[in-house]
């Protein structure tokens, strides 16, 4: 046996090839077992492969494996990244033989002997298995379950017996049920395994347990190329190799809090676009309960004069600017002619540049009305099922099509060529099973991953040919935001969610799932929501109600815990709201070079959305703990007192607060802090150093 540290992680490898992770120092019983690391299936049948041997790499190990049957070979690469506890697992996969074989099922990773501590048998342990919800306009919402919850409990002598949950999505929205994320928690022993995978397309990952009580093992697998996801197959031929995509998997001593930090660790070494020295902007973006669809130039600059004036960064002009050369539409790109008269898109970009900040512009590059000019004139610029386009009047630009890329192209040359250094690049529908027309095959499920694997080769182009260009990644806020996409853009939009007091149970469940930097946290005080935008007007009641100020400084202190994302209607604000405002972001810029630094704590748990509770999060460096408290929507004043011993090693004392309002007060309590919030909704944000 052979043994190797990563930080956290234990990886042990068997004389047989079989390979095993623990948390650091874990005392483990010996698992025997016939399950391989990897699953490949052949025309539906489950195929065992030999081991050949191991090889030492500079990041890891890599092992090899062959199949005289069907004539195959694989490889499984196991890799460290950033210092982490997480090992990337690759698996290639190829034809050693003289005839086709049809893979259907070709997994990206096999991880069993968990919570195999030597005292007891994992069902009769304290077992929590964590599964993270991810719908729209309700991210990051995270549930603890139970073995038994999910159906998973022994139940017969037979070895042979197999318990599985299944978390699953299927289509291009890779993130818009679950995200690809799970951890299994063993409480008795404090110990936590996690499994992860990416791409935009389908996937699952499966929890269980299989050896009944005679050999009692629990495992996880993820997979995306499987025929039970969207029917996937692939024909191999003679000589060629295929990989899945890539498994992240981990152990780590700790629960749900400690295994964050190692992933967030990992995802921080694996990015490709990070932010000049980590240190995020400030942006201001016009949409999200603000001037919405309506991009006027006579509502844009009011709005981005008071942005400048309250130190902004990045002016994003959101969507409704376009149209087709047809009328309305997506795909043609060019300004709306009924917003876009004396004053243009350039024009705006130097207005934006004038007042001191960085213009920025929406798309959806995957969007293609079928009034669209290369929809009528370009064979193959969408993308079809079987012959037959997917979605309509609103389908999806085909990027295996080089037209389509160099007309894609060519639309951002021309904003950049006016200035534009910023793009929100938004994905608002799913392809669904997938489509058939962009490579020599007809899996759908295939075809969907070649459109991923084409759209990222496109924007990685993009990155690569203009300079200082910015991307956002946004799906309808975060339903295709899985690591493999969000590696490749600057950051992420977390959510669509238009009511300011949900945000935190969303920021809370989504910093799991990304480093905070990343993570583009809406504020929006004055806000205009969507059923009145059209008639927007703040009348003296709709003032009065925000004259305290708690709205407002809820939201930013929620900004303030990832890349500060302002919107709303700031153009109205009465003088104290606006002061509020600019305070804010004057801390923020004074704090934000932390965030990059930090990794995520919860001192009193997750909040779930909805709930009506008083909540905490914070983002623990080497300098400081930043620490949101938010008493949301609880009609009683809060008086709390959170106990901060795990994470400072001295009597508590306090650097910065915001904001300074009525009924606000905070105050350390040895090694835990008191803090006051009046009974409306509101939120303090508390700068405590930890040196």
């Amino acid at each position: 046996m052979k043994k190797y540290i990563f930080n956290n992680t234990e990886l042990c490898i068997e004389d047989n090839g079989k390979f095993y992770i623990y948390p650091k120092g874990y005392e483990h019983k010996q698992v025997k077992s016939w399950w391989q690391n990897f699953e490949v299936k052949v025309c539906g049948m489950l195929k065992l492969f030999d081991y050949d041997r191991y090889e030492e790499t500079a990041t890891g190990v890599k092992l090899f494996y062959h199949n005289d049957e069907v004539k195959l070979s694989a490889e499984v690469a196991l890799e460290s990244k950033g210092n982490s506890g997480v090992l990337i697992q690759t698996v290639k996969v190829k034809n050693i033989g003289d005839e086709v074989v049809r893979l259907t099922s070709v997994s990206s990773s096999f991880v069993e002997s968990i919570a195999s501590s030597v005292d007891k048998p994992w069902f009769e342990k304290d077992i929590r298995i964590h599964i993270c919800n991810n719908k729209w306009q309700c991210e990051g919402q995270w549930t603890e379950f139970t073995p038994r919850q999910l159906g998973i409990i022994p139940v017969t002598v037979h070895p042979s017996e197999r318990e599985t949950y299944k978390v699953t999505s299927i289509g291009s929205w890779s993130t818009a049920i679950y995200f690809p994320l799970v951890m299994v928690e063993e409480k008795d022993t404090n110990s936590t395994w996690f499994i992860e995978t990416e791409g935009a397309h389908s996937w699952f990952i499966k929890v269980g347990a299989y050896g009944g009580y005679a050999q009692p093992d629990m495992f996880m697998e993820a997979s995306s190329c499987d025929e039970t996801i969207g029917g996937w197959f692939y024909d191999l031929k003679p000589g060629e190799e295929y990989s899945p995509e890539r498994a992240f998997i981990g152990a780590v001593p700790g629960g749900f809090e400690e295994a964050t930090q190692e992933i967030c660790k990992f995802k921080r070494a694996d990015s490709l676009k990070n932010y000049e020295n980590g240190t995020p902007y400030v942006f201001f973006n016009d949409y999200m309960d603000s001037v919405w669809e309506m991009q006027k130039p006579e509502l844009i600059i009011p709005l981005a004069e008071k942005a400048a004036e309250a130190g902004c960064e990045v002016f994003c002009i959101d969507g409704g600017w376009y149209e087709n050369k047809a009328g309305a539409g997506l795909g043609d790109w060019q300004a709306k002619k009924e917003y876009f008269g004396e004053i243009g898109l350039a024009d705006l970009a130097k207005k934006i540049s004038s007042l001191g900040m960085v213009p920025g512009i929406w798309f959806e590059f995957d969007a293609c009305s079928d009034t669209a000019e290369l929809y009528q004139t370009e064979k193959d610029a969408i993308i079809k099922r079987h012959d037959a386009e997917i979605g309509g009047p609103r389908s999806f630009y085909n990027f295996s099509n080089k037209k389509v890329c160099e007309f894609l192209k060519s639309k951002v040359a021309e904003v950049y060529d006016m200035g534009y250094r910023f793009i929100k690049n938004d994905y608002n529908r799913t392809i669904g099973i997938g489509c058939t027309n962009n490579y020599d095959g007809n899996s759908p499920a295939e075809g969907e991953i070649r459109n991923a694997n084409a759209f990222y080769a496109f924007i990685d182009d993009l990155h690569e040919s203009f300079p200082g260009l910015m991307i956002e990644n946004c799906g309808s806020g975060a339903m295709r935001s899985e690591n493999k996409t969000l590696k490749r853009f600057y950051l992420q939009s977390t959510s669509d969610q238009e009511y300011y007091y949900n945000n935190p149970s969303i920021i809370m469940g989504t910093m799991p799932l990304l480093p905070p930097e990343k993570a583009g946290i809406w504020s929006y005080p004055y806000p205009a929501l969507f059923d009145v935008r059209h008639d927007f007007k703040p009348d003296e009641e709709y003032i009065a109600e925000r004259k305290d100020g708690y709205e407002t400084s809820f939201n930013m202190v929620t900004s303030m815990m990832g890349t500060m994302y302002l919107s709303g209607r700031i153009d109205c604000c009465d003088e104290e709201n606006f002061a509020l405002v600019k305070e804010s972001v004057g801390m923020y810029k004074e704090i934000r070079h932390l965030i990059s630094k930090s990794h995520t704590v919860y001192p009193t748990g997750l909040c779930g959305i909805n709930e009506k509770v008083v909540a905490s999060l914070g983002l623990l460096s080497d300098e400081a703990l930043l620490l949101a408290v938010w008493n949301i929507n609880t009609g009683k004043e809060a008086d709390v007192t959170i106990d901060l011993s795990k994470y400072v090693d001295k009597d508590i004392t306090i650097d910065k607060v915001y904001p300074k309002l009525p009924g606000i007060d905070c105050k350390g309590a040895g090694k835990a802090i008191k803090v006051n919030l009046p009974e409306k909704t509101s939120a303090v944000l508390i700068k405590i150093p930890v040196k």
